[in-house]
């Protein structure tokens, strides 16, 4: 940049202007100190006009100003001022001063322009220096600006190389992260093989799975096979396996693979302190890294080699528990993987299976011998129901043209009682024999309802007692009871429990022609109650002791006399037995005797005391005759008077039992179908309905139905009678409104006892 006074402009006229105003200045000032002031001395005034020369900057002019004005103040101080205005030596001073002041003006001017020309010169000098300096840095910007244009292109070629650095650096690391996968892919890979060559074994042991389900081969070598495949499919990581399970409280293999050839080493480990022990508890697949983390566990162990650091196992199902756990070792500390947990688990779902499959067709092949048995004990069973059936069948129909044939005959009509006699015997055997099939199947297929109560083993024992001594008197028997002083309680189904005391003693006295017959009891260690029976008959050889239970068999009995039974009261007492939670066994030897015994459960017997009113005393022989006392002392005219409707559709069976009920002084109205007796019902008035269930038209339980709804005022009691005796059905009928269920065959005098018992006023209407 320019200086200040160099960038303002300079004088702008010419040299003989500047000169002229010079001139005309000085002689301004000259008119004025010569005619204006002529007589004063002013000491600067005539210095003043060269002021102008600062102007003009011309020392010509200057110089010839100072010498015009030297000149004027000669002229004046000489001249012009008057005289005796100043005196001679001060007009010399006064001259000599103001030449000075004129000279030393222009000196002092002079200078200044001298000086001011210098600056002028160093201002251009510096004003080109500036200007060669601009240049310069003209120059130089443009050199920065191209450098900077060089340093930008520098710097973006720099970013490009950057750019260029971190994208090589970047595919550096792909490519590194590419050889990384391509390691990681291979290392896969590698892995996948392995896992494709166990995942190729796995279904080829898959494949061959299925001969562990063939019904010719054993438990254990299912097992063992089951621990072969765990090895083949988990691969070189696992080095054993076997099946455990808990026997008696202690660790037993039941297969097992890898352990050598010196096998598996089992020491007396209880089952409590294994690892097996915790699958059980858990019910889970568990494992364990390292079996030193559980000192405590003890495991099964190679004959040679090194321990075991690692197990993994998982429990083997079977009807809903827990019976056996299959288990892999290893001998270095590892982490199971998820796939391991999933091919131990299809493992042991796999002997589960086979197991069951096993076990199934095990029990198929029972069930098959079983049933095999059972179709031959069904065919001598069908066989012998046949033959007893058609016995007293074949009897009967003869009996009954008898019988005819001897009410024609007056000769022969004497014979007719005897002859009626030896039907209803018939009759009854026939009926008994039909009861004891119906109670056989009702208990093969599972039917056993309970009557629970609370009653005196010694009156049970005693009253069978009473009921058996006439029949061993008439057989010269003696028939002795040996009963625990302190008295016994039961509390469980006395009527079954009776039957089956009356068949055993029974049994015993028909097969024992001298001797005694002996019913003995006595309590047991763990509580229980033992009842024999001991008689001193012919003995059973040993090789048929084991079917004295079967249906049909009748020791000694060849000829299957009807007076020795069937031979189903045994299958029969064995199985109310089974019903009530007891036992039955027999020991005999032949030409000794036999002992049947009857065990019972310490939970069967009763703490309730002894009711002293309950014991029974006496002379015998007093019980014996009352024993003896005709069953039939009920008044003659029990039903004089009474009006029942008898509903039957068996019209011997209807007219039959009319007969008798007529006897008895009943009046009978009679129907054959459900549609005559609600007619009859509204029409009769009865007091009492017997109703059969089976009728042609519906089911007489639809008459009960009505009658629930609508029931005339004289009918007081409803019995229903049917061949139907089950629990559930009792219950049904009594629920409809019936007040008890009369079985079939009807007999009169319990028919007229079960009258008595529900009408207890019928005495009173004779």
């Amino acid at each position: 940049m320019k200086p200040d006074f160099e960038s303002k402009p300079g004088p702008s006229v010419s040299l003989p202007v500047s000169l002229l105003v010079c001139i005309a200045a000085a002689a301004l000032m000259i008119w004025a100190r010569v005619s204006v002031f002529d007589d004063r001395i002013f000491p600067l005034s005539a210095a003043l006009p060269l002021l102008l020369c600062l102007w003009n900057r011309d020392l010509r002019v200057l110089y010839g100003m100072a010498a015009v004005l030297s000149a004027l103040t000669i002229y004046k101080i000489t001249e012009v001022i008057p005289e005796r205005t100043l005196t001679r030596a001060n007009e010399n001073l006064a001259m000599a001063t103001q030449l000075c002041d004129i000279w030393i003006f222009a000196g002092v001017l002079h200078a200044v322009i001298r000086h001011r020309r210098q600056l002028v010169t160093q201002a251009r000098k510096l004003s080109e220096l500036n200007a060669e300096l601009e240049a310069g840095n003209e120059e130089l910007s443009a050199s920065n600006e191209e450098l900077a244009a060089r340093e930008e292109e520098i710097s973006r070629q720099n970013e490009e190389l950057q750019c260029q650095a971190e994208e090589l650096e970047q595919q550096s690391e792909e490519l590194r992260q590419q050889t990384e996968e391509m390691e990681q892919q291979s290392s896969n890979l590698q892995h996948v093989n392995e896992e494709l060559s166990r995942r190729e074994r796995g279904l080829q042991i898959l494949l061959e799975s299925g001969r562990w389900l063939r019904g010719d081969l054993s438990e254990a070598v299912v097992m063992n096979g089951i621990c072969d495949a765990a090895l083949q499919i988990l691969g070189d990581a696992v080095h054993a396996s076997c099946v455990v399970e808990n026997r008696s409280g202690r660790l037993h293999l039941r297969g097992d693979s890898g352990f050598g050839l010196h096998g598996a080493v089992t020491p007396d480990i209880p089952f409590a302190d294994t690892f097996a022990a915790l699958i059980y508890e858990s019910g889970r697949t568990a494992s364990l890294e390292d079996v030193a983390n559980r000192p405590d566990l003890q495991l099964p162990k190679p004959g040679a080699g090194r321990p075991f650091r690692a197990i993994l196992g998982s429990p083997i199902w079977y009807q809903g528990k827990v019976i056996a756990a299959l288990e892999v070792f290893s001998h270095r500390p590892r982490q199971w993987s998820e796939d391991d947990f999933k091919v131990i688990e299809w493992l042991a779902a796999q002997a589960a299976l086979a197991l069951q499959s096993l076990r199934f067709q095990q029990e198929l092949e029972q069930k098959r011998e079983a049933a095999e048995q059972a179709s031959l004990q069904k065919s001598r069973f069908l066989a012998a129901v046949s033959h007893d059936v058609r016995t007293p069948a074949n009897a009967i129909s003869l009996l009954a043209e008898l019988i005819e044939r001897c009410a024609d005959d007056p000769e022969r009509i004497q014979q007719v009682p005897k002859l009626a006699h030896d039907l209803g015997s018939n009759a009854r055997s026939m009926i008994d024999l039909v009861s004891d099939v119906l109670d056989l199947t009702r208990f093969d297929t599972g039917v056993s309802d309970l009557e629970v109560s609370d009653f005196s083993l010694t009156d049970l024992v005693e009253g069978e007692h009473r009921q058996s001594s006439p029949v061993a008197e008439k057989k010269g028997l003696r028939l002795s009871i040996e009963l625990p002083a302190s008295p016994i309680r039961l509390r469980t189904d006395r009527t079954k429990l009776q039957r089956v005391i009356g068949n055993l003693v029974g049994n015993a006295l028909k097969f024992t022609e001298h001797g005694e017959v002996r019913i003995h009891g006595e309590i047991l260690d763990d509580g229980g109650f033992a009842l024999h029976v001991i008689d001193t008959g012919v003995g059973i050889p040993s090789d048929k002791v084991e079917h004295v239970f079967d249906e049909f068999f009748q020791l000694q009995n060849p000829e299957r006399n009807r007076d020795k039974g069937a031979g189903l009261g045994l299958a029969i007492c064995r199985r109310l037995l089974d019903s009530l939670g007891g036992t039955l066994g027999v020991k005999s030897l032949v030409g000794v005797g036999s002992t049947f015994s009857i065990r019972l459960p310490a939970t069967l017997l009763s703490a309730k005391p002894e009711t002293p009113d309950r014991k029974v005393s006496g002379d015998l022989s007093a019980i014996h005759e009352r024993h003896r006392r005709p069953a039939r002392e009920a008044p003659k005219a029990l039903l004089d008077g009474v009006r029942i409707l008898l509903v039957e559709d068996h019209e011997t069976a209807r007219k039959t039992t009319s007969a008798l009920l007529a006897a008895e002084g009943a009046e009978i109205f009679e129907a054959a179908t459900g549609r005559e007796a609600l007619n009859l019902l509204s029409s009769c008035n009865p007091d009492i309905l017997l109703l059969d269930l089976n009728l042609p038209d519906f089911d007489g339980t639809e008459i009960l139905k009505s009658l629930q709804a609508s029931r005339c005022e004289s009918l007081s009691s409803i019995f229903v009678v049917s061949g139907d005796v089950r629990p559930e059905r009792i219950e049904e009928v009594k629920l409809l409104g019936a007040d008890e269920l009369i079985p079939k065959p009807v007999d009169i005098e319990k028919l007229k006892s079960a009258l008595s018992s529900q009408r207890p006023d019928l005495p009173l209407m004779n």
